[in-house]
């Protein structure tokens, strides 16, 4: 047996380090696999979309040909209805139009600046599954005021121009009231409509989204059907998953227990079921992949490079075809695991334990016992912007004592080596302009792992 195999162990576990993570709660109902916490004063206070857009106005208002151009400025920020369940919530966009425009008619020419605030108010609901929505509505203070007049008959007569200017302008200044109640009236036919619109194509991609994410999540595990539901408490939002095992089960109430400690954003908890569901479906597709349960030394050296090569080291071979018959002949030894709980996942003492059943089956000679090996991984952090994931301990059982003795060296010195590239602890958003999440904090305790990070915006 070689060092290829001990590095063989730690590329069947590098997949847990995508996953983020509570405590399994098994019941009528099934397991909680994962719950997300976001708090909502915080989420509240990021604006979610800023958006500058600048038209050319062509249109005709109160008998007048109005022309121009004007800008329209917006913020959108999301409401959070607390105590909701399904979740619900309101995205709030509020905005300012600006325009410089001419009003012409029978009687003047009227050169205008417009100031004009709206708020829309987009109610959704999320029940884990889908989106809901509802037709936005809002208000609209509108502010147009004159900046010159100039009358007809002023251009007719220029020596009666002064008296016609005066009165033209006289004139606005009494319609004034009309006119900003028929700016706002036009501005609520454009403006809410189209937001409106814009949130609906938004939601629309989200949905299309989140069911891709659910085919993949039944793609790894096509056996098992998982409930998702979302709901508010009065200070977080939350999402749990909860993985059901008969048809129709009866879901109680969500549990409503707050997932933030002070100074966190975003809580991420999953339980060590799922990560050990997801884990034992990757290696039995690797397995699948490779021919069978019989995995050659040559793959393993082979797994062993593609490993090295994850870390950054470029001394690492090439290696060969995945499917290729060189890495199907053992040269001197092969691993054989299990039909049933080849892997497990644990979430114990600040670590992520793995434990991984197989036996060695030399080219020549007897195999070994089935034995079981574990191995520990922690988190280490590298400096303010980095983290890493480093084989903590490792130990085997369940053998013989000659065959303890040989798998268990091969694996000590393993003790200490990192786990795949080194990750960052900041992670750019692409909902959130000019936003990341910072990753605060790693624990595995209780049967769970719990990932928690605050939330940043450049203003």
């Amino acid at each position: 047996m070689s060092w290829a195999a001990g590095y063989w162990i730690l590329l069947t576990v590098a997949v847990l380090q995508s996953a983020v993570p509570e405590q399994p709660a098994a019941g009528e109902e099934g397991d909680l696999w994962l719950r997300l916490g976001l708090r909502s004063a915080r989420l509240q206070s990021l604006v979610l979309n800023e958006n500058v857009e600048r038209d050319q106005v062509r249109k005709r208002l109160m008998n007048s040909d109005v022309s121009g151009e004007q800008t329209t400025q917006t913020q959108t920020r999301v409401r959070i209805i607390p105590g909701t369940n399904p979740l619900k919530f309101e995205l709030e966009t509020v905005g300012e139009v600006s325009s410089e425009t001419t009003g012409l008619n029978a009687q003047a020419a009227v050169n205008s600046s417009g100031q004009h605030r709206f708020e829309v108010l987009k109610p959704l609901w999320f029940d884990g599954s889908l989106f809901r929505t509802q037709k936005g509505y809002g208000t609209i203070q509108a502010s147009q005021w004159p900046q010159r007049v100039t009358s007809r008959v002023g251009q007719r007569s220029p020596a009666l121009a002064p008296l016609g200017d005066r009165l033209a302008w006289n004139q606005v200044l009494l319609l004034q009231p009309r006119i900003n109640r028929a700016v706002a009236q036009d501005l609520s036919r454009d403006v809410l409509p189209k937001i409106d619109a814009q949130v609906e194509r938004r939601f629309a991609q989200l949905q299309e989204r989140w069911r891709q994410l659910q085919s993949e999540q039944s793609g790894w595990l096509p056996e098992q059907r998982v409930l998702w539901s979302a709901f508010a408490t009065e200070s977080e939002a939350q999402l749990s998953a909860r993985a059901v095992a008969v048809p129709d089960p009866v879901i109680g109430p969500a549990e409503t227990a707050a997932l933030l400690r002070e100074s966190e954003d975003v809580v991420l908890l999953v339980s060590e079921s799922v990560l050990g569901r997801v884990a034992s479906a990757a290696l039995e597709r690797a397995l699948a992949a490779w021919g069978g349960r019989l995995v050659p030394d040559t793959r393993l050296e082979e797994l062993r490079q593609r490993l090295r090569r994850l870390q950054g080291d470029e001394t690492a071979a090439g290696g060969t075809d995945a499917a290729g018959a060189a890495a199907a002949v053992a040269t001197v030894y092969s691993l054989e695991f299990p039909e049933r709980e080849a892997l497990r996942v644990q979430c114990v003492d600040g670590r992520l334990r793995v434990l991984l059943r197989f036996r060695v089956v030399p080219r020549a000679g007897l195999p070994s016992d089935w034995l079981q090996v574990r191995v520990d991984l922690r988190g280490e952090v590298r400096g303010a912007g980095q983290w890493r994931v480093l084989v903590a301990g490792v130990d085997v059982s369940g053998g013989s004592e000659g065959w303890l003795s040989l798998v268990g060296g091969v694996l000590r010195g393993l003790e200490g080596q990192q786990v795949g590239a080194e990750l960052p602890r900041e992670y750019p958003l692409d909902w959130l302009p000019g936003g990341s999440l910072y990753l605060r904090q790693v624990e595995s305790a209780g049967g769970r792992l719990r990932l928690s990070g605050v939330l940043k915006q450049q203003q």
